[in-house]
């Protein structure tokens, strides 16, 4: 059995995790898409030979990969915290986009384990050897197999988006925290366009940041 004072401490513990976690994460994604090539590119066609010229010899992007890696956790903290913060006033919306959120958080741990830790290994690879890769490397971006449930990511900020919409109407939280969260994840549903992407992260800080200064300052 758990005591009341077991509990309050837990309470305490996971307010800190998400006081954490919302300064965290829109640091590590806004730092993560701002190190990738070709930046403020805005083409939507993403062919195997440009994912291959933007990711071989590129430590950089693979750094910024393993960041967005290390950041998911923080975001699904952060998900599950305003998906209760609004399951009271809006339940439905809370639910679903709880649901979404951590289902397409797992999306974007396989997503860069696939498309990008397993890239940056081949990029160890000699040149000759690497060459011999690319049947590989096309059946992997060309999401072939299991790798079809990676087109699935988009649930992400899509749960973001439902929590955000409730966050804004039944405002458990002001709007000028909500709106920007809500934009921020409207901008992350993007086809894969990098600058999109880390201005969203930027909104969500925008939101995040100081709703973790207000909870730590117990307002």
């Amino acid at each position: 059995m758990f005591h009341c004072n077991s509990i309050g401490s837990f309470q305490d513990f996971f307010l800190r995790v998400v006081v954490l976690s919302c300064f965290v994460y829109p640091i590590l994604a806004a730092l993560a898409f701002a190190l990738h090539p070709n930046l403020f590119c805005m083409s939507i066609s993403h062919s195997v030979e440009t994912r291959i010229s933007e990711f071989h010899h590129n430590r950089f992007m693979h750094f910024g990969h393993f960041l967005l890696v290390v950041a998911v956790p923080f975001l699904m903290l952060a998900g599950i915290h305003f998906a209760a913060l609004l399951y009271e006033k809006a339940p439905l919306l809370a639910g679903l986009g709880f649901f979404l959120v951590i289902f397409g958080c797992f999306i974007l741990i396989l997503d860069k384990s696939a498309l990008c830790f397993v890239p940056s290994a081949l990029d160890t690879l000699s040149e000759d050897e690497f060459s011999g890769c690319f049947p590989g490397i096309r059946a992997i971006f060309s999401y072939r197999g299991y790798l079809k449930v990676l087109q699935f990511l988009p649930v992400l900020p899509l749960g973001f988006i439902l929590i955000g919409i409730g966050l804004v109407v039944k405002q458990p939280i002001p709007l000028s925290q909500g709106i920007p969260i809500l934009v921020g994840a409207v901008l992350m549903m993007n086809p894969d366009i990098d600058l999109l992407s880390m201005l969203g992260s930027v909104s969500i800080g925008i939101g995040f940041i100081p709703y973790a200064v207000s909870i730590a300052s117990g307002n």
